[in-house]
């Protein structure tokens, strides 16, 4: 069996909760969790599944045949109904019970719980089918999971995460030794910090200006597994702004040259690099990501992981530079405007990218506009409008180091937060929505629209939704590999 993660949202870990430890007399008492499993494997990582929880059955009446603190019997008559909607619908089966008691481990009745669901599991659906079993016990998550194909062993996961406002990670293994780099670190934010960092698969989109200095920082906090993902080469003029390239990268891919010079920096984290634009397998390495950091201005490109942040019960950290240049009376151009965006999206939690405006049917029409006639970028701002009905084109975003740098540095602290809780954000502030104003010196929040109709953030139409045979429902990404 591989190595696995798996994934709550917070209100199912409210209402297991609520539910494992709300029984009158304190006896124990029992769920099951519907899972989607993502094992769409990343070249260059271990091979590691997400199991995400979608829904959750609470074990009661004539599921439950008797029960006490210690032990509770159950009615396996129940089972083959559960079983057959984990076939026809692609799930994994989870069952979940707690120890009123505070016994901190797995006992033997629970053994025989296990080996006896997923007898009759894998006898329905195959040998291949996963058994996840978990333990609410002093108020603690422990897992573990077995399989059909060798039901005697039970491996524990690499983290179990609940995702709210924050990332809370249970089960995770602690190192026997702490790496020097680190050692900082962990007096800021105490000994299970780096630990919790080391189990996260993370993803960055785009690997330019914001995108490098996000990526590199990232492998220097001490993230276990990086993905790289930009299909751009490396030009002269971006060397102003990025971080970790030098001149004989010029003219080869960003990806390629970036996860070298993370390599030569000799630290514990493993890196995979994917030499393209979002397609089919960078979808399929997002789903695998534990935490996605976008770092491209391509909207359609935004817009994908907007979405697949709700598919997949991802955390989304968005990046974005917006500015603008000015003449004064005498023709000097002078930085009229430059502010840096960080917008820090959960499942639960956060408005969505089209929300905040960053994403919007206008943006994409004008961004398809200009890759099918580039030399629209030569007009001016009202000619685009008139004739093209281009709007909002012309505004200048010119890259800067310093002010890109900022806004990575000022995203990777914001998954630290996630992690650790440290920033006291005033009431003016949105984690999900976070400027600084580099001009004025001025930190900020947009409030998004008030749009009880959207898909993604309001209704939650998407919200851990099958894709069908599409990756994101998208014909375009192409089919779902099978068994993933």
């Amino acid at each position: 069996m591989k190595d696995y993660r798996i994934t709550l949202l917070k209100s199912q870990d409210k209402q297991l909760k609520e539910w494992l430890t709300g029984h009158p007399e304190h006896h124990e008492r029992g769920a099951l969790i519907l899972f989607r499993r993502f094992s769409r494997p990343v070249n260059g990582l271990p091979e590691s599944d997400r199991f995400v929880a979608t829904e959750i059955i609470e074990m009661k009446e004539d599921w439950i045949l008797g029960s006490s603190e210690s032990h509770f019997k159950i009615n396996m008559r129940k089972f083959p109904d559960i079983y057959l909607r984990c076939e026809t619908e692609n799930l994994e089966l989870g069952f979940i019970h707690n120890h009123p008691n505070g016994y901190p481990d797995f006992s033997e009745h629970d053994d025989l719980n296990e080996k006896n669901i997923l007898h009759g599991l894998s006898g329905c659906n195959g040998p291949s089918s996963f058994l996840i079993s978990m333990i609410l016990t002093d108020n603690n998550w422990i897992a573990r999971t077995r399989q059909g194909i060798e039901p005697e062993i039970a491996l524990k996961p690499r983290h179990i995460s609940i995702l709210g406002d924050s990332i809370e990670l249970y089960g995770v293994r602690m190192p026997d030794e702490l790496p020097a780099n680190l050692a900082r670190q962990e007096i800021a934010f105490g000994k299970p910090f780096n630990a919790k960092l080391q189990s996260l698969r993370v993803a960055v989109v785009g690997l330019g200006g914001t995108g490098s200095p996000t990526a590199t920082l990232l492998a220097r906090t001490g993230i276990g597994e990086l993905i790289l993902i930009d299909g751009d080469v490396l030009e002269k003029s971006n060397m102003n702004r990025v971080r970790g390239y030098k001149g004989f990268d010029v003219g080869h891919k960003k990806a390629e040259s970036l996860l070298a010079f993370i390599k030569s920096l000799e630290l514990n984290v493993s890196v995979s690099a994917i030499t393209d634009y979002i397609n089919g397998e960078v979808i399929d390495a997002l789903s695998s990501a534990d935490v996605v950091l976008g770092c491209t201005d391509d909207i359609l490109g935004r817009d994908f992981m907007n979405q697949a942040l709700y598919y997949y019960g991802l955390v989304y950290i968005d990046l974005g530079i917006a500015g603008n240049v000015s003449k004064d009376e005498l023709e000097n151009p002078f930085l009229h405007s430059q502010k840096g965006r960080v917008s820090c999206i959960l499942p639960e939690s956060g408005a969505c990218l089209r929300c905040q405006g960053v994403v919007t049917d206008q943006k994409l029409s004008d961004e398809q506009k200009f890759k099918d006639n580039p030399e629209l970028r030569k007009l001016d701002a009202e000619t685009l409008k008139k004739d093209y009905y281009i709007v909002g084109a012309g505004v200048q975003s010119p890259g800067i180091g310093s002010f890109t740098s900022a806004t990575a540095d000022n995203a990777v602290a914001t998954l630290m937060n996630l992690i650790t809780n440290f920033r006291k954000l005033p009431p003016d502030l949105r984690q999900d929505n976070i400027w600084i104003d580099f001009i004025n010196m001025s930190i900020h929040s947009n409030n998004p629209l008030n749009n009880p109709e959207c898909i993604y953030c309001r209704k939650r139409n998407i919200l851990l939704a099958s894709e069908g045979k599409y990756r994101l429902g998208i014909p375009q990404l192409g089919k779902i590999p099978r068994h993933v």
